[in-house]
C-alpha cells in the first residue's frame, strides 16, 4: 500500500489553515503528517503554543530597539527646561534614558532566548553542537540518507547498521532532513525504519534505556514536549520498550493542548504496536479537535509504522462507525478516505458497500 503521506488528510502540509476546535475541516487530503518534531508546531488552533517569528523577523525587531534607544533626536536644538537647562543634560533625563535602555536591553535578551532557541533541545537535549560533529561521519550519513530517499537496494540495511555509530557525532542538516523525510513517506516499512533509526541518531537519542531516560526528562520541558512524544515512538518503533513507552504517550493523549495530543498521536502510530491501535481509534472518534481526530485517521489508515493487518484492525471499527450519528460531517469524510487508503478500493460514500469489502476481505 502507498504511504502517500505527502498529501494526507485535513488541512495543509506544514501549517494549518485557521480552524478552532469542533468547527469543520475543508474536505482535502490527510496533511501531511512527518513534519519537523524538532519544535511546536505553530499552526496548531487553540494551542498554548504561539506562533514563531522567523530569524529575520527577531532580527528586523532588535535593530528597530536599538534604533529606539540610541538614535538621537532629529531636531538638533536641545529642548529646554526650567532655569534654561538643556533635556539632556538634566540628571532626570539622563535616568530617563538609563531606564528605557535597560528595559529594552532585557526585552531584547528575552525576545532573542525565546525565539532564536537558547533554551531549546539542540542544546539541552540530544543533538550534538557543531564542535562535536564529525564532518566524515556526517558526509557518509547524508550519503546514505539520500540513498535510503532513493530506494537504492542494500540502503535501508545499511543505514540500520551504522545509525548507531552517528549519534552524537552528527547533527541535523536541511539534506538529512529531506532525505528522512521523503524516507518516512516511502511505502517500503524497512526503509520507514531505518529513516527512524536515522532520526534519532542525528538528534543524539540512543537507542536504548538511556536514550529512554533522555526522552523522559525532555518530556517536563514543555518547550521539548511535542519533539520527545515524537522520539518516543521511534524510540520504542526500535526496541526500546515499546509497552513502557507506549504508555507514557497514552498518558498526553487527554493533555489540555491539542498539540500536545496530536503529538501523542503521532508518536503511538511510529510506535506502531497492536496495543495503539485502541486509544488511536479512541482519540479519532471522541477527541474533541478535528486536529487530533486527523492525525488519528491518517496514521490508522497510511502515515506511521502500522502493517496492512493491523490497518485491517482499525477498518472493521471504522466501518462499524460509518453511520454513526454522532459522527460530523468531517469524519465521516475521513472515514472514506482512510477505508480507501487501507483497501486500495473506492466504493465512495456507500456504506453498504464499504461495510461488504471488509466482510469479503477480512
Amino acid at each position: 500500500m502507498e504511504a502517500r503521506v505527502a498529501a494526507s488528510y485535513g488541512v495543509t502540509t506544514l501549517h494549518y489553515t485557521a480552524v478552532t476546535c469542533g468547527a469543520d475541516v475543508p474536505d482535502l487530503p490527510f496533511p501531511h503528517m512527518f513534519s519537523d518534531p524538532s519544535g511546536p508546531d505553530s499552526s496548531v488552533p487553540n494551542s498554548s503554543t504561539e506562533i514563531k517569528p522567523t530569524d529575520e523577523d527577531v532580527v528586523r525587531a532588535l535593530f528597530e530597539i536599538e534604533k529606539a534607544t540610541s538614535k538621537p533626536p532629529e531636531d538638533d536644538s536641545p529642548i529646554t527646561l526650567a532655569g534654561n537647562q538643556p533635556a539632556g543634560s538634566s540628571p532626570i533625563s539622563w535616568l530617563r534614558r538609563a531606564m528605557f535602555s535597560l528595559v529594552f536591553t532585557t526585552l531584547a535578551v528575552t525576545f532573542v532566548q525565546q525565539w532564536l532557541g537558547f533554551s531549546s533541545r539542540k542544546l539541552t537535549y540530544g543533538q550534538a553542537t557543531r564542535s562535536k560533529v564529525n564532518s566524515a561521519i556526517q558526509a557518509n550519513a547524508e550519503q546514505l540518507l539520500g540513498q535510503l530517499a532513493a530506494s537504492k537496494s542494500g540502503a535501508a540495511d545499511e543505514v540500520v547498521a551504522q545509525s548507531a555509530g552517528w549519534t552524537g557525532k552528527t547533527h541535523r542538516s536541511p539534506k538529512a532532513d529531506q532525505s528522512i523525510l521523503t524516507a518516512l513517506n516511502l511505502p517500503d516499512m524497512h526503509a520507514r525504519e531505518a529513516a527512524l533509526a536515522a532520526e534519532l541518531a542525528l538528534d543524539a537519542v540512543p537507542q536504548n534505556e538511556a536514550g529512554l531516560s533522555l526522552l523522559k526528562e525532555a518530556l517536563g520541558d514543555a518547550s521539548q514536549r511535542v519533539w520527545a512524544l515524537w522520539m518516543l515512538g521511534a524510540l520504542g518503533n526500535r526496541g526500546v520498550d515499546p509497552e513502557h513507552t507506549a504508555k507514557i504517550l497514552e498518558s498526553y493523549l487527554a493533555d489540555p493542548d491539542v498539540n500536545v495530543r496530536a503529538s501523542a498521536v503521532n508518536g503511538l502510530s511510529l510506535l506502531g504496536t497492536d496495543e495503539t491501535i485502541v486509544p488511536m481509534l479512541d482519540r479519532f472518534r471522541n477527541d474533541p479537535s478535528p486536529v487530533v481526530q486527523e492525525r488519528a485517521a491518517c496514521g490508522l489508515a497510511q502515515s506511521g509504522m502500522y502493517t496492512h493487518e493491523q490497518r485491517m484492525t482499525a477498518a472493521a471499527s471504522i466501518v462499524g462507525w460509518l453511520n454513526d450519528s454522532l459522527f460530523t460531517p468531517q469524519q465521516r469524510v475521513w472515514s472514506f478516505q482512510a477505508l480507501r487508503d487501507i483497501s486500495g478500493k473506492d466504493h465512495g460514500t456507500d456504506s453498504a458497500a464499504w461495510r461488504n469489502w471488509y466482510e469479503n476481505t477480512r
